[in-house]
């Protein structure tokens, strides 16, 4: 477990691995905003065949990154992605989890 997780900083052997900061002024609706970026990302890549992997296991270690990086003071870490090819012979690929249906989670009004 420890190991698979050790991937993470390792970007899961992707070609190309991407940090996202934002403006420490930003407030909770950016965020949401920031989240809508990331999936259009994550689209567009999939859209030309490449894969990505958005990976929150960067920020504990915000303040390094920081650092490595050169970022100004007013710019936080939201997190690292992945890009590149998935790897379908590793076994971690082949996982698919349950999905709940829909009707489980929204409330459809006519």
């Amino acid at each position: 477990m420890h190991e698979q997780h050790a991937q993470n900083y390792r970007f899961f052997g992707a070609p190309v691995g991407l940090f996202f900061t934002i403006d420490r002024v930003m407030g909770r609706g950016s965020w949401l905003d920031y989240g809508m970026f990331l999936q259009a990302i994550m689209t567009a890549a999939r859209g030309r065949g490449l894969d990505t992997c958005p990976q929150a296991a960067f920020t504990p270690f915000h303040q390094v990154i920081a650092e490595q990086l050169g970022l100004p003071p007013n710019e936080q870490l939201v997190c690292g992605m992945s890009l590149g090819f998935a790897d379908e012979s590793a076994p971690v690929n082949a996982l698919r989890t349950e999905r709940e249906p829909v009707e489980q989670f929204t409330r459809f009004l006519d």
